[in-house]
């Protein structure tokens, strides 16, 4: 099993759950995040001032899947996501040793 954690800008949610859904994924969470990386600042004019934008927001999107299926979403997503320009996000990919349902105590893939 593999956790995805997918940074991504937030007009692009409706795309991402698409492609987790047709990809098999069985759900995920969407956080709101903020932060910066290599895009720097964007310039803003507020009450006649010109400021810059430092932080900026995206969308945090972790999903748990079996390997086959994170290929195939990191796949469509490298393939559909990418706006060419800086910001587009990243991914990061972890094993995942053992998931439980507390419901039902199910393990495994069973427990997804």
């Amino acid at each position: 099993m593999k956790k995805l954690e997918f940074v991504i800008r937030p007009e692009k949610i409706a795309l991402m759950k698409t492609i987790l859904s047709e990809c098999g994924a069985h759900g995920a969470m969407f956080t709101s995040v903020s932060g910066y990386g290599n895009q720097k600042s964007e310039q803003y004019v507020y009450r006649g001032k010109p400021y810059f934008e430092q932080i900026f927001l995206k969308t945090k999107v972790e999903t748990i899947v079996s390997e086959e299926t994170a290929d195939k979403i990191i796949a469509r997503v490298l393939r559909e996501m990418p706006t060419g320009e800086i910001g587009d996000g990243k991914i990061f990919i972890q094993p995942i040793e053992e998931v439980i349902r507390i419901r039902t105590g199910e393990r495994g893939m069973d427990a997804l």
